[in-house]
């Protein structure tokens, strides 16, 4: 995407930038690269630097969202770690699950329950930290028709993502909501749709569509999915298992550069906030001072939990079991889940944590 001038509208803005959880699946169109190992056909490959490449396949597009990776390459931790490290831009039509589980890239990024959904699947892809301990995904309503609960969505209409309904459908399931009471109509990612009172409620990044709808001016309230009963991890960190078990050693290497980025974020959110929009802002269309009140409002999802007893980017098992019993309320999930296949916390006791 080309710089958005001044003249852009708001709107324009928005639709440009925004996402979060709000990714459709299809076929990538990522070239997959080389691999060192017969099991494992992921991209990792060695440059003529010697660095060894790892590529990770973002769940959106590079916005503050994902300051720590830019503050691990900013502040060279990656190529202290022997790592040229590389992201690739997400977008409405990138399913970072799909790439990975087809070798196209290392690492992604997706809701914790995303990755159990796919494990109970047969997609042998595995956790292995998270950046938020709670998701940025939030239920969203304007001041003069607000929605503050899950049983007020019963005979409203809700805009949300076609990849978030499993979930607000099991929310709905377990709060003792008829999920056909509630009319969720599919939407993109600009939230204009709930300023336009085209819906009573929206789902996306309060992070990020949420508070740039506020500092648009608009009465806009604002509620947490984790404050709603959900304990979803946001924007988990996955790999193949036969990557993490295959290349442990890389893939500590990689975690440990990018804990390091995600420790500097959060004590330097509006200064990377301010790196990641000059350096990219010309492909994401981010609005700098958006980018700035985001970055601050993510640190608490960031450092809160249960990183506060065991560091930045911790996973446990509890909070996928959490997950579980909610998607097997609703019966989105019917089998039991084998959890040392949905996570494993080796690569990041390996980093430091």
């Amino acid at each position: 995407m080309s710089v958005l001038d001044s003249t852009a509208s708001r709107r324009t803005l928005l639709r440009g930038m925004f996402g979060g959880g709000a990714l459709l699946a299809a076929a990538p169109v990522i070239a997959a690269c080389g691999s060192d190992d017969d099991s494992d056909t992921t991209s990792a490959s060695a440059t003529s630097s010697g660095l060894t490449t790892v590529t990770c396949q973002l769940g959106w597009k590079k916005l503050a969202q994902f300051g720590g990776h830019f503050a691990a390459l900013k502040n060279g931790y990656f190529t202290a770690e022997g790592i040229d490290a590389k992201f690739l831009s997400g977008g409405p039509n990138i399913d970072p699950v799909s790439v990975v589980s087809s070798g196209q890239a290392d690492i992604g990024d997706a809701n914790g329950s995303d990755i159990m959904l796919a494990v109970s699947k047969g997609i042998p892809v595995q956790a292995f930290a998270t950046i938020y301990q709670m998701t940025p995904n939030a239920l969203m309503s304007l001041g003069s028709n607000p929605v503050p609960t899950l049983s007020a969505l019963a005979g409203k209409k809700v805009g949300l993502p076609t990849t978030e309904r499993p979930l607000l459908t099991a929310m709905l399931t377990r709060a003792g909501v008829d999920p056909t009471s509630v009319k969720m109509l599919p939407v993109g990612t600009d939230p204009s749709i709930l300023t336009s009172k085209q819906v009573d409620a929206y789902i996306g990044y309060g992070t990020q569509q949420g508070l740039s709808l506020q500092q648009a001016g608009n009465d806009v309230k604002i509620i947490y999915f984790s404050d709603l009963g959900n304990p979803d991890y946001g924007n988990a960190l996955f790999a193949k298992a036969a990557t993490l078990s295959g290349k442990k050693d890389l893939m500590t290497r990689w975690l440990r550069a990018d804990r390091k980025g995600w420790e500097y974020f959060v004590a330097h959110p509006e200064e990377i906030a301010q790196y990641t929009y000059d350096q990219y802002h010309n492909e994401s269309g981010a609005v700098l001072a958006d980018e700035k009140v985001s970055a601050k409002a993510a640190v608490p999802l960031i450092n809160g939990g249960a990183a506060k007893d065991h560091g930045l980017m911790w996973i446990q098992q509890s909070s996928f079991a959490a997950v579980y019993e909610l998607y097997r309320t609703a019966g989105l999930i019917t089998k039991p889940v084998d959890y040392s296949k949905v996570m494993t916390d080796t690569i990041l006791t390996g980093a430091g944590a």
